[in-house]
């Protein structure tokens, strides 16, 4: 697992910026999700700063270096003199007080040790058996070497990076048990931190943005702070590119071609040029970083453009209240190393490998290898090796993507029932599907007809003008006796107008049908309602006369009965 960078995988967006930025391809991308190759990455930084959503991040020693100092430990500073750039107003001297003021020992600049290191490329140079000399100050370029060019590992120079000789140094003179921590605008002295090879000089590495960040925390403004005596120490040149070449004997500057190349491009095409052609009798001083340490990747997410770390280094305050020399000045240290092949191991890759995975994308000649670049790779068959090795997918081709995507889009409209036209912003048919031919009956050329000759519509105009799109509008066509549920929607990105007609014809006719006999059965319900109403009024007519009929009757004759009962008392008496 890489401990030093990492990446945030609920931010990245699988964009393959990052991957074509990174000079040594040392991220994969499977599953949309970029991540870092153990074992490939050199910790140039590109990545960082190229990710648009900000997904990467570094590993943060803060945390260790707070709880050092809390629990009493001795730390000891080693600084990159570009410091000035990235605190602008503040000199080593400030600086010096200011780590102080933290909770440090003691902190002078990492050239220290870089004034050692170039004395160590001077002795090597002497009876160096190699074809060529290639600086390690830089701990990028000997990972670079070593992970990348591993056949050029026999001409690294052995000796270790400028922040592990000062740290060398340092607990050299101050003892084993002092902690140096190196502080500087580099990413990949947080692996000569945890380098076993390097003999675990270095307790942890700062970048310029975690100090900055603990400054703020802890209230402490660098600018404000009393200079701190440190004695004369040169340390313009070092930062920038050509600095070693500029300190060396002139013995050496006679003996070899010395050449300073600044930025990774640049050292992998001089290491490939090696490697490929045999040069030799070469110094060559090698910088991850364009612009030396001056360009490195905190001072660039720092916000700091090289001309400006260039002018605060060259230009910028200068210590005025000198002191005695420093006691790691001059002090001969043990500087040594070695370095081995680091590459990773993989079997050859063959031919019809490759073929395969090009086929996969729909590449089966030279011509179709379009070598986009959009994937991150440079070429297809780039792009190829990388999938045989595990590090990224087919679907990171865009091209094969696209039209893969416009095969299945084409396919589906080809062949689903719903009639579709394909309209410009000008409401001219740029393509019509077989169901949308055979619904409306069309002959000949349809495609540069207005839509209108087709369809007498205001839906198309409608649409066009308010940009509101029409769905599901039922609309009856007398020419080819049609009725279609028809959709209008405007694509704003590709100015177009698509057009989605539904026949809804026979569902129309069986609708229609369905009314007439709804309104045919309304009617007869009606007629025997009413019939009915006629036939309830005559028997109720019928009814009203028998009953006045019979209480007539029943009257009458209970008149008589009484007047007989009354007749039959009167005689008794």
């Amino acid at each position: 697992m890489n401990t030093i960078m990492g990446l945030s995988r609920a931010d990245c967006r699988g964009c393959y910026k990052c991957i074509r930025a990174c000079p040594v391809k040392s991220l994969s991308c499977l599953d949309e999700q970029v991540r870092v190759v153990d074992g490939e990455c050199i910790y140039c930084g590109r990545c960082l700063l190229i990710c648009p959503q900000n997904a990467k991040y570094i590993r943060d020693d803060l945390e260790k270096v707070r709880s050092a100092i809390a629990a009493g430990e001795k730390l000891y500073a080693s600084v990159e003199p570009s410091c000035q750039a990235a605190f602008p107003g503040v000199d080593m001297g400030k600086m010096a007080s200011a780590l102080s003021a933290l909770g440090f020992v003691h902190a002078e600049p990492v050239t220290v040790g870089a004034a050692q290191v170039t004395r160590a490329y001077d002795a090597a140079s002497v009876s160096w058996k190699a074809p060529n000399l290639i600086t390690t100050a830089c701990p990028s370029i000997y990972l670079l070497v070593q992970r990348h060019y591993p056949e050029l590992v026999e001409q690294l120079a052995p000796t270790v990076s400028f922040a592990v000789a000062h740290a060398r140094i340092i607990r050299q003179i101050y003892g084993p048990r002092a902690r140096v921590v190196s502080i500087g605008p580099c990413i990949s002295q947080k692996h000569d931190a945890q380098d076993g090879e390097s003999g675990n000089a270095l307790y942890a590495s700062l970048t310029f943005s975690e100090l900055a960040a603990w400054f703020a925390s802890a209230g402490i403004d660098p600018r404000e702070m009393k200079r701190k005596p440190m004695g004369t120490v040169a340390y313009d040149y070092f930062a920038r590119p050509g600095g070693v070449i500029h300190h060396l004997a002139k013995e050496t500057r006679r003996k070899w071609e010395c050449v300073a190349v600044d930025g990774v491009d640049r050292c992998a095409e001089v290491l490939e040029s090696v490697r490929r052609d045999g040069l030799s009798g070469y110094f060559l001083e090698l910088t991850a970083c364009a612009g030396g340490c001056l360009g490195g990747p905190i001072l660039r997410m720092m916000n700091v453009p090289y001309l400006t770390a260039k002018d605060a280094l060259v230009h910028g305050p200068r210590q005025e209240t000198p002191g005695p020399r420093l006691l790691t000045q001059g002090v001969e240290a043990d500087l040594s190393r070695s370095f081995r092949k680091l590459a990773p191991r993989r079997s050859p890759i063959r031919e019809e490998e490759i073929a395969s995975v090009l086929a996969r994308m729909g590449k089966t000649s030279v011509k179709q290898e379009l070598n986009c670049g959009c994937c991150g790779y440079s070429t297809c068959r780039e792009k190829a090796v990388a999938v045989i090795h595990g590090k990224a997918d087919i679907s990171m081709c865009v091209p094969y993507m696209r039209e893969l995507a416009e095969s299945m889009s084409a396919t589906v409209v080809e062949n689903i029932p719903t009639g579709v036209l394909i309209l410009n912003e000008k409401l001219q048919v740029e393509h019509i599907n077989p169901a949308a031919v055979a619904l409306l009956h069309v002959r000949g050329e349809i495609c540069g007809r207005s839509v209108g000759a087709l369809l007498p519509s205001n839906d198309f105009y409608q649409v066009l003008s308010t940009g509101e799109n029409i769905l599901h509008h039922k609309v009856r066509y007398e020419k080819p006796g049609i009725v279609v549920s028809q959709s209008v929607v405007r694509v704003q990105s590709a100015r177009t107008v698509i057009v989605l007609l539904e026949d809804i014809t026979h569902k129309e006719l069986e609708s229609e049908k369905h009314r007439v006999m709804t309104e045919e059965t309304a009617q007869f319900a009606r007629e025997v309602v009413e019939k009915q109403m006629r036939v309830v009024q005559q028997i109720a007519g019928l009814l009203g006369e028998t009953a006045m009929e019979t209480k007539l009757a029943l009257s009458k004759l209970t008149n008589t009965l009484v007047e007989q009962a009354g007749e039959e008392h009167d005689a008794s008496h």
